[in-house]
């Protein structure tokens, strides 16, 4: 064994008896923060009218419980879970399922935890509690009727499992592997873009599985065989619905229309004046350059059929605009990584009651969450950079950030992000608590560059920023 292996196994073996001792005990205290944040952004939203895909959402779960039969063209599993709280409570369902909200909210708090203890320890997991216990732009979904809670409540402790799974001291097994897949692909059909994350997490699976009671290839294999089994029931439904392979829904289709159009949106931005479905900002605009002539969506034939045709149609307006296209794809890279957030987008559109009702309560969360983006963000770069983790666990952050970059490229809105955010949230802790590993120069440099890259970035979404926070004034 070299010096280099050496280390890692000592790093290795050190985090194995930090994260021995009982994390619990250091959750109480930010589990409680995280309640009272959540509980106060879910009263807030308890009085505002559901809009845009809240009310979709709430209509397709409604209409699931009533007549049996789902139409949707979102993953099923959101909706579901609105069938079944409907059936079990009635008109007092949407009441219930905000407070399911703040309690799934509690739930990732907890799971991010436990994700960052295996990456850095108990010290780095009780610093990570702290931060997504009181990170407003996870936070605040807590009050919107969106997936995205329950989406990280199945996806975070996949990651918590193959986190585990790579570490030299842990019998890696067939059944961690079996759970994690399991559990991507109850993620995928709440939301289906995690279906990307499958191949790719196999491949790292592969790659730095622990040597345990079954070879790296087989564990990989079990955990992509179980994720594909588990959307199959829904996949054989949907070739019975719509006559052809759905693996899970067609709103493909729909972002595929929005993306890779002439017009696409930026739904963090739109209506900040001027057309309501133009996001604004002169450099934006000017990044993107002029644009083609737009191309209509299909609105004849079954639903899937339309979902294909407008993909295909979208690969083929891109491949004879190439270079609008890589302009586009630029702008979308902006949106995915712009400070804001849906649920400041959703302060500036509702109407929220108290604690959040008054001017000044709306403009502090909404600047409080704004930094936090890129304050997030930087410190999970210098964490990753500088600070001790095993290289399996960042080419884990490495692989998640790929698939969140490549899923967004469509249609870069800050919800795409998400899936993210555990593992960020892990390196930020490491960050915080200061486990330093080599700090030469050269990581200095590199974490000056991406501080660079990161803040030109940023500079295109500083108008959308401004209006935003003028709009809640």
């Amino acid at each position: 064994m070299n010096a280099s292996s050496e280390d890692d196994a000592v790093r290795e073996d050190a985090a194995e008896g930090s994260f021995q001792r009982p994390l619990w005990p250091s959750l109480l205290l930010p589990l409680l923060a995280a309640a009272c944040v959540r509980i106060a952004v879910a009263i807030a939203f308890s009085g505002t009218d559901p809009a845009g895909d809240e009310r979709a959402y709430l209509l397709l779960g409604e209409r699931w419980r009533l007549e049996g039969t789902y139409e949707g063209i979102w993953a099923p599993g959101y909706p579901a879970l609105i069938a079944v709280l409907g059936g079990l409570l009635g008109d007092t369902s949407t009441a219930a399922l905000r407070g399911l909200q703040v309690a799934l909210g509690l739930w990732n708090v907890a799971w991010i935890a436990a994700l960052a203890a295996v990456i850095g320890g108990r010290r780095g997991g009780a610093c990570a509690a702290w931060i997504a216990a009181l990170y407003l732009p996870l936070a605040g979904f807590a009050g919107l009727l969106y997936s995205e809670p329950l989406h990280l409540a199945l996806f975070t402790p996949a990651l918590a499992l193959l986190a585990a799974a790579s570490r030299r001291s842990s019998a890696a097994s067939l059944r961690v592997a079996a759970g994690a897949g399991v559990l991507l692909g109850l993620a995928a059909l709440v939301r289906e873009s995690s279906l990307l994350f499958v191949p790719i997490l196999g491949l790292w699976l592969a790659r730095n599985g622990a040597a345990g009671g079954a070879s790296r290839a087989s564990l990989a294999l079990t955990m992509v065989a179980c994720s594909l089994a588990t959307i199959l029931p829904w996949t054989l439904r949907n070739a019975a619905v719509h006559g052809q392979l759905v693996p899970i829904a067609i709103s493909t289709g729909g972002s595929a229309h929005v993306g890779l159009n002439a017009h696409d949106v930026n739904y963090d931005l739109a209506g900040l004046g001027g057309a309501p479905a133009r996001a604004p900002g002169a450099l934006r605009a000017a990044i993107r350059g002029p644009a083609p002539e737009a191309w209509s969506a299909e609105s004849q034939g079954a639903p899937a059929a339309r979902a294909r045709a407008n993909v295909t149609q979208g690969l083929r307006y891109a491949a004879r605009h190439p270079a609008f296209f890589l302009r586009s794809r630029v702008v979308e890279l902006v949106d995915l990584l712009s400070p804001l957030s849906f649920p400041v987008r959703s302060l500036r559109l509702a109407s929220p009651g108290p604690p959040l009702g008054g001017a000044g309560a709306r403009l502090a969360f909404a600047a409080c969450a704004v930094l936090m983006v890129p304050a997030l963000l930087l410190l999970a770069l210098r964490g990753w950079w500088a600070m001790e983790a095993s290289a399996a666990h960042r080419g884990l952050l490495l692989s998640v950030s790929g698939v969140v970059v490549l899923s967004a490229l469509v249609n870069g809105m800050s919800r795409y992000r998400l899936p993210a955010l555990p593992l960020l949230i892990g390196f930020a802790a490491l960050a915080l608590i200061g486990t330093r590993a080599d700090d030469g120069k050269t990581r200095r440099r590199a974490a000056t560059v991406i501080g660079a890259g990161l803040l030109l970035l940023w500079v295109p979404s500083i108008e959308g920023v401004q209006q935003t926070l003028s709009a809640l004034r």
